[in-house]
């Protein structure tokens, strides 16, 4: 029995000792199974680990390829392994599918912020390590933008950068990302991370970059400027005007513009007298400006603002300084940047004229100096139409044009870019190619009863990597422009015998307010629709000055061509030029005030009490930002006579409101208010394109505020809603890709509901659902 227990025990033994050479063995297969990752190699211990867990796999010939770059979609398939959640789902993609689908499903339900859910292309394009600091934060319930989550990576000790310095270029945010490097991220966040992921409560917006702020001192580089060529990047300090004791205040746009002799700037100075007073609103005051470094400044050309461009632009290009005049307090000229292939510091001088009779003012006779930067950089410049139809039908053309720092465009370019729309306008090509350095598509307007100001937008999905080193940072950017949809007005009912007049702010202010003359162009169309017998127009600065009338809509239309933006603002004057005019008759009379400033108050008082002894209702219209405007004097001069005041933030508002003011006077139709819910809604709609789902909607401002818009539609297992996202103007919407409402129930469209700051149900409308 003993000899039996001693030959099974020597069994056991040999059984043991070929287990721990078999299991030796297989250990040390493990560790070496890939041709091309050496044990000394850097990223080995993260590589072996990850190969063991099954994140990762070599290739057939043996190979682990770790300098082999990522993409999107390969990344978050490593993820998805990763990731040790109970509820994932179904992650397979659908029949005809990317075969990425399921996962970019799984996590678009985390609102990770992944650049291929609507655009499938772009799953299979390069991942930089910028984008992969904002998942990998994301997945950690951070919602960060790259450089807050470029930190992030570095506070959770995930990433040291490329040499340890830890700011945000040594950590290579548009460097793709190697296998190896993300073999290393993953080793490193199993550590550090749950391996079941949190995700977002919302669309990711960067609404947590306080947890990060302020960064670390130094670590965006304070304003330094890199460029490919040379190798040590010249250093660009950014501009810091010191604030001179004359100036209540400075406003520059834009510190430092692109050297392509098309970055343009608005810089604005707030005076005071040279014994510290204020200004007078109706005072101008002649300055000379000039540029060090050949910018080219347009300051006010007073009434020769209507001559021919041709001639204007000639004047101004040819100079490098310019006569302005002040608005009351305020001196604003507009910039452009030189062209140029290296860096500029530029310094603007504002010099009182030296004529100026003005003793308060001889502090000016010493300029005030401004700094302003031009940094040569490459660019995907988008340009379209400034303003078409919003008739659903108008059609524009589309470009992008790549340039080189200094502002050349590249001919020879080869890559693709994708166009987008915000507002889910139609593109006749969502993708297309390079051209002579010119990518173009044909865009169709969208169909609105208000207008709505577009962002036109287009990013890379095809890179031509000869020239990587120069466009590098435009690869992983998004790069847009606006485009005016304009719905035009309508008059639906005749004016009757119904006196009008307008009265134009033609202030210097509005040079920044008003570029492109919006108020004189929807004030043409304004008189045309209302089409009254008896039309007066004036204008002001610091004067009131009459433009025609009383006369036909015709004349009295065209002599609104001589409204220019120069000098002060005096509305009391303006308005007498026009009250001056209306007749005695017993007519209804109307007058119509747009302007973007201040004014004395004590004129405007006793043109109140003039258009009360006249019976002229007064609608007035304040243009541009609530702390530039006199809004109390402007609801005055309005409640007191009859008529309505408005608020216009950007001038492409001007439009929706002449449509209230012609509804109210031509039909008698008040100014929306909130009798009944669905009028809380304007141009609400729900539409479909062949690969996304756009839902969109106006506020009526008089509605009080609304703190949240759902949109509802019905599906099989229950409702479902949709926030949508506010992105200003009173406006809402958000975007979908198609396969993320395939199980939903159409075709009676949906419902838009909209809540005040306690809950409450204050707005519902049912919309039918487009298609395209």
């Amino acid at each position: 029995m003993i000899e039996m227990n001693v030959i099974r025990n020597k069994a056991l033994v040999r059984v043991l000792v070929l287990l721990i050479l078999f299991s030796t063995l297989a250990s040390h297969a493990s560790a070496n199974q890939f041709k091309d990752v050496k044990a000394d190699h850097w990223a080995y211990p993260s590589i072996e680990w990850a190969a063991k867990k099954g994140l990762v796999s070599g290739y057939k010939n043996g190979t682990f390829g770790p300098q082999k770059v990522l993409t999107e979609a390969e990344f978050i398939a490593m993820l998805i392994r990763y990731d040790c959640s109970t509820n994932k789902g179904s992650l397979t993609a659908r029949p005809g599918e990317h075969w990425s689908s399921g996962n970019y499903r799984y996590f678009q339900k985390k609102n990770i912020p992944l650049r291929g859910y609507s655009n499938s292309t772009l799953r299979d394009n390069a991942i930089t390590r910028g984008q992969v600091a904002r998942i990998v934060a994301a997945l950690d319930g951070k919602d960060l933008t790259e450089p807050y989550a470029v930190q992030y990576m570095y506070t959770k000790n995930l990433s040291s950068g490329m040499t340890g310095k830890k700011d945000f270029k040594d950590y290579g945010a548009g460097k793709y990302l190697t296998r190896a490097e993300a073999a290393v991220f993953l080793n490193r966040l199993s550590k550090r991370v749950a391996c079941s992921f949190s995700g977002l409560n919302g669309p990711a917006d960067g609404s947590d970059n306080s947890l990060y702020t302020p960064l670390p001192p130094n670590f965006m580089g304070d304003g330094t400027v890199y460029f490919p060529e040379p190798q040590s990047p010249p250093v660009v300090k950014q501009p810091q005007p010191t604030k001179d004791s004359r100036l209540a205040d400075l406003d520059i746009e834009k510190g430092t513009l692109i050297a392509n002799g098309k970055d343009k700037s608005f810089v604005t100075l707030m005076l005071k007298d040279c014994y510290g007073n204020p200004i007078s609103n109706d005072e101008s005051l002649s300055f000379q400006v000039s540029s060090t470094a050949g910018a080219v400044i347009e300051g006010d050309w007073g009434n020769d603002y209507y001559k021919d461009d041709f001639i204007g632009s000639q004047i101004r290009a040819s100079s490098y300084s310019t006569a302005a005049y002040t608005d009351g307090p305020e001196l604003t000229v507009e910039i452009t940047a030189p062209q140029s292939s290296t860096v500029q510091q530029d310094t603007l001088s504002f010099q009182v004229n030296p004529y100026s009779a003005n003793v308060n003012m001889s502090c000016y006779r010493n300029p005030v100096t401004v700094p302003v930067n031009y940094v040569p950089k490459a660019e995907l410049r988008i340009e379209t139409s400034e303003k078409i139809s919003a008739d659903g039908v108008t059609t524009t053309q589309v470009y992008a044009t790549i340039v080189r720092p200094g502002g050349q465009t590249i001919t020879d370019y080869n890559g693709r870019v994708r166009f987008h729309s915000a507002y889910g306008a139609y593109f006749y090509n969502l993708e297309a190619s390079f051209y002579n350095g010119v990518a173009t598509t044909t865009l169709r307007s969208v169909q609105s009863s208000q207008p709505i100001t577009d962002q036109i937008s287009a990013e890379f999905v095809q890179a031509d990597p000869r020239y990587n080193d120069i466009v590098a940072p435009l690869l992983t950017q998004v790069h847009s422009t606006d485009i005016l949809y304009d719905s035009g007005l309508n008059a639906s009912c005749p004016i009757g015998d119904t006196e009008v007049a307008f009265i134009i702010d033609s202030s210097g202010s509005m040079r920044r307010n008003d570029p492109e003359r919006l108020r004189v162009s929807k004030s043409q169309e304004l008189i045309t629709e209302l089409n009254a017998n008896t039309n007066i127009a004036s204008h002001f600065n610091g004067n009131g000055m009459w433009l025609s009338g009383p006369g036909s809509a015709a004349i009295v239309s065209s002599s609104l061509y001589n409204v220019f933006q120069s000098g002060g603002t005096n509305i009391g004057e303006g308005l007498e030029e026009a009250f001056s005019r209306f007749s005695s008759t017993s007519n209804s009379k109307v007058a119509i005030l747009i302007t973007d400033g201040r004014s004395s108050e004590s004129k405007i008082v006793n043109m109140i009490r003039e258009a009360q002894n006249k019976n002229i209702r007064i609608f007035t219209i304040g243009l541009g930002e609530k702390k530039q405007l006199n809004e109390a004097l402007l609801q005055r001069m309005a409640t007191e006579t009859g008529g309505a005041y408005f608020h216009a933030q950007k001038n492409t508002d001007i439009g929706g409101v002449y449509q209230m003011i012609l509804n109210e006077i031509a039909c008698g139709v008040p100014s929306p208010g909130c009798s009944q819910s669905s009028l809380v809604f304007s141009s609400p709609a729900i539409e479909k394109t062949s690969e996304e789902f756009f839902m969109r909607t106006f506020i009526n401002d008089n509605c009080g505020d609304i703190a949240r818009v759902v949109v509802r539609f019905n599906a099989p297992d229950g409702d479902v809603d949709y926030d949508l996202i506010p992105r200003g103007q009173n406006f809402y919407a958000i975007e979908k890709g198609n396969y993320e409402i395939s199980n939903l129930t159409l075709q009676a469209g949906g419902t838009f509901l909209a809540y005040n700051d306690q809950g409450t149900l204050v707005g519902q409308i049912r919309v039918p659902l487009l298609t395209q």
